[in-house]
């Protein structure tokens, strides 16, 4: 696996000797990890070097006489077998080293990868890649990619007890919030999306950071890379044991405090944000603690608080003492501290994200701006009409929520498609000499008429054309599909090679971007740097483009509708499976299998050898109007059952969205992030490879034809929170967040 990391993250490199061709995985018992030395101090390259960039020639620096010794005693030394050869070497590393500061990190070979052994502790040190390691620390960039390729036993033991901890009935399996911490990036979290909207909205010039209730100490961790000074504050024995060993592991300085929060203010403090997250509203149960919240308040000094309520009339507050509404509780805080405005900027389920500040330093903020011009970018050929379908509504719904927004969609061209009645321009490639290998430079050539104010870019993927394109325009905000790397290793290995080298100086060039879950978010925040405009935007839908189906039959067999392009990803075989392991259960199912793709024949073959081939009837590839009929005899829809084999654990899968506009019910594996398992129209499985319960799909089956009105609140769901004005409405907000702080960061320079 690929991980992403600041290069300030490895600051020790191991004395022992870890091969990356040697260890994959490893898991290492001992002292091993005791022998160590500060990077910095240690690597004879990196104070070399240094010297190199000062101006020394490469025969006057200790790096290349020590090696040149070694070479005249015959060794031989990176392949170099003679002093001149060595010297040569030498330049050539000055040449990546120009090429890295003008390109960005361009990562090529698949196998040879800076590497790093996991410690007792859970820090990073360094085993291969010192050179790498050398000129990014030195042009201080963003992220870099990683393999870690050895881990102590007491660190793998850790991360056992944070599984066992996620595990407890109630969690679900997740952990609380994000750990910052390369080995956590593809663990399930309860509670995402906020840190980037905070970070947005914070005072520019504030130093200090007070984190009441920090958990385990994620807002602290960031804020710190950030440049603040952090206090958290926690007093739960469980959770001060996650929080000391992952601020140790983190290697993070940030401050503590494991007290009550009215003793520790009692002492009298004083921070330009505080933070208070899903906190305060413990406060509220009895008389005592309202009257000691009251005192904090009144103590505080401060110059912005972010305040995240409980939702209304949740039932651990059904006998508290008060129970405010959100606004309300915004208003409290007003009344009771130093601080004298707010306003919502966002809102989690009914947990509202409140900036409480202080109107005598709205001028220190970035300030409000309405009129600019978005373009938005894509590459689509014509041979996906469906991807031309969503674009259209998405253009559709940007322009009614900003109406200086345009769209232009590059891609080659098929005579059978008539692009004429979609809301973009068209630009066929075939029209252009070499057009589709000269896309980038033609698409930057089309951006510079048009002077746009922010680019926003479906992701490509990222490829020579792309980083062009990022070199000439840096307002540009991408929306990212899925975790990239992952899905291409096994899908494309020749755009998995280009995104490697080119996808993480692409991203860092721009201003942020929206992913379609808070997952791929997570993940590209670290691809790119804490501080992007980050916002999570799952996929919507055109609400004119398909017809509410009709009600089913109440007796007889249950029929199904599953419409795809068949991939690994899909992963029908579960049902498949499900349905062999019980053939009574399955013959009174009949499945509507419609669409092609790679892993169709595998289904077939699945199917006779399962001898269901009663239960799954393939239609093959229909149109959106010969579908309608299957759906409506459906009683509900299979959506993507596997698509952890994109080691992906959230998804917003367009066809979810397509069935409960039809006013279909949906069983899926994993986690949407439009849907859960609270809404009676979802069956949700395991996101294992299990076969599929056939009881408990009976059951849910049997229920949903018990429901008349069921189809019609799908519907309406979909109509409501679905479509794509709605939606669209997220890339207008992060698009306008990120050019005010553009703005403000180059005037402030």
């Amino acid at each position: 696996m690929i991980y992403w990391v600041s290069p300030e993250q490895i600051k020790m490199c191991t004395h022992v000797v870890f091969k990356i061709y040697e260890h994959t995985n490893s898991i290492i018992d001992g002292d091993w990890d005791k022998e160590k030395s500060p990077f910095e101090d240690a690597t004879m390259f990196y104070s070399s070097f240094k010297r190199r960039l000062a101006g020394d020639e490469w025969d006057n620096i200790e790096y290349y006489k020590h090696n040149a010794k070694l070479i005249s005693q015959g060794e031989i030394r990176w392949g170099c077998s003679t002093a001149d050869e060595f010297l040569n070497r030498c330049k050539g590393l000055d040449k990546i080293y120009t090429n890295i500061k003008e390109f960005g990190f361009c990562q090529t070979d698949i196998n040879d990868f800076i590497s790093v052994a996991v410690d007792r502790d859970g820090q990073l040190l360094l085993c291969n890649g010192r050179h790498r390691l050398t000129f990014s620390k030195l042009l201080k960039l963003e992220a870099i990619p990683i393999k870690i390729i050895v881990r102590h036993t007491k660190w793998v033991e850790f991360c056992e007890q944070v599984k066992g901890y996620t595990n407890v009935p109630g969690r679900g399996g997740k952990i609380y919030a994000p750990i910052d911490h390369p080995e956590f990036t593809h663990w399930p979290i309860r509670h995402t999306g906020r840190s980037s909207i905070i970070i947005d909205h914070m005072l520019p010039s504030g130093k200090t950071v007070l984190d009441i209730g920090t958990h385990w100490g994620y807002f602290p961790t960031i804020l710190e890379r950030l440049g603040k000074k952090c206090v958290g504050v926690e007093n739960l024995g469980e959770q001060l044991f996650f929080l000391h060993k992952l601020k140790k592991a983190n290697d993070a300085e940030f401050e503590i405090v494991s007290d009550d929060i009215f003793n520790y203010i009692g002492e009298g403090k004083k921070f330009d944000t505080v933070l208070a997250l899903a906190i305060f509203h413990h406060f509220l149960k009895t008389e005592e603690l309202h009257s000691k919240l009251v005192n904090l308040l009144r103590s505080l000094e401060m110059k912005e608080m972010f305040l995240l309520t409980h939702s209304e009339n949740e039932p651990q507050m059904k006998h508290a003492y008060v129970d405010y509404a959100p606004e309300k509780f915004a208003e409290f805080i007003i009344k009771h501290s130093c601080l004298d405005s707010y306003h919502e900027i966002a809102d989690f389920n009914g947990r509202k994200l409140y900036h409480i500040f202080q109107s005598q330093n709205a001028d220190l903020y970035p300030q409000p701006i309405q009129d600019f011009r978005i373009i938005f970018v894509a590459f689509v050929n014509a041979t996906y009409p469906q991807i031309f379908k969503k674009v259209d509504g998405q253009i559709r719904g940007l322009k009614a929520n900003h109406p200086n927004s345009h769209c232009i969609v590059l891609g080659t061209g098929d005579d059978s498609v008539d692009t004429s009645a979609y809301d973009f321009d068209f630009i066929d490639l075939r029209n252009f000499e070499n057009g589709y290998a000269q896309r980038g430079v033609i698409a930057a050539q089309i951006l510079k008429r048009l002077s746009p104010d922010v680019i926003y870019m479906r992701y490509p993927p990222a490829d020579a054309g792309v980083e062009f394109i990022t070199r000439n325009f840096k307002n540009i905000l991408f929306e990212h599909q899925t975790i990239e790397l992952d899905e291409l290793i096994k899908t494309n290995p020749n755009s998995f090679i280009n995104e490697l080298a080119f996808g993480s100086t692409c991203i860092q060039r721009g201003l942020g971007g929206v992913g379609v879950t808070s997952e791929i978010v997570n993940y590209e925040r670290r691809r790119a740097s804490k501080s992007k405009s980050y916002r999570v935007m799952g996929n919507g839908i055109d609400e004119k483009d398909l017809p509410l189906s009709k009600q089913p039959e109440k007796s007889g067999k249950i029929h199904a509708l599953c419409v795809a392009h068949y991939n690994h990803w899909h992963g029908l075989d579960r049902l498949i499976k499900g349905c062999g392991n019980s053939p009574e259960i399955a013959e009174k199912f009949r499945f509507h299998v419609i669409g092609d793709g790679p892993t169709l024949h595998e289904y077939k073959t699945l199917v006779a050898k399962l001898n269901v081939g009663d239960t799954f009837i393939f239609h093959g590839r229909k149109n959106k109007s010969e579908i309608d009929p299957y759906a409506d005899i459906s009683c509900f829809a299979v959506g993507s059952l596997a698509f952890f084999r994109n080691n992906l654990k959230q998804i917003a899968a367009l066809k979810h969205r397509e069935y409960a506009l039809r006013g279909l019910p949906i069983m899926f594996a994993d986690e949407d992030v439009d849907f859960n398992r609270s809404m009676e129209f979802c069956h949700i499985i395991n996101h294992d490879e299990s076969p599929v319960d056939m009881i408990s799909l009976l059951d849910f089956a049997q229920k949903c034809r018990k429901n008349p009105l069921l189809r019609l609140h799908i519907r309406e769901y979909a109509l409501k929170e679905l479509n794509w004005t709605k939606k669209m409405k997220t890339v207008v907000e992060v698009a306008r967040r990120a050019l005010e702080r553009d703005i403000f960061n180059k005037n402030h320079q």
